[in-house]
């Protein structure tokens, strides 16, 4: 496993069989330039058409998810509410 970050700040986790130096450095130079939701849509697999590798799983790291729903919900504590609620 291997942890990235992409164009939108989503730390990913990529599992590369075989993982080697060469397609670790494409990796390196690919992912930052994607976005989350372009992944999913095969764009790393486009990037990497020509290198032999096989990605076995790329699964997204809960902590910015967490921070973000954390933010979220204090910023809609902190609006103030009408009196009696």
């Amino acid at each position: 496993m291997a942890k990235f970050v992409t164009r939108d700040n989503k730390s990913i986790r990529i599992k590369v069989d075989p993982k080697d130096e060469k397609l670790m450095e494409l990796l390196r130079d690919a992912i930052p330039r994607l976005s989350y939701d372009e992944i999913l849509d095969g764009g790393l697999e486009k990037r990497l058409k020509d290198a032999a590798a096989d990605i076995g799983s790329i699964k997204v790291s809960t902590d910015g998810d967490i921070k973000d729903i954390l933010l979220s919900k204090a910023i809609f504590d902190a609006i103030s509410k009408p009196m009696g609620m």
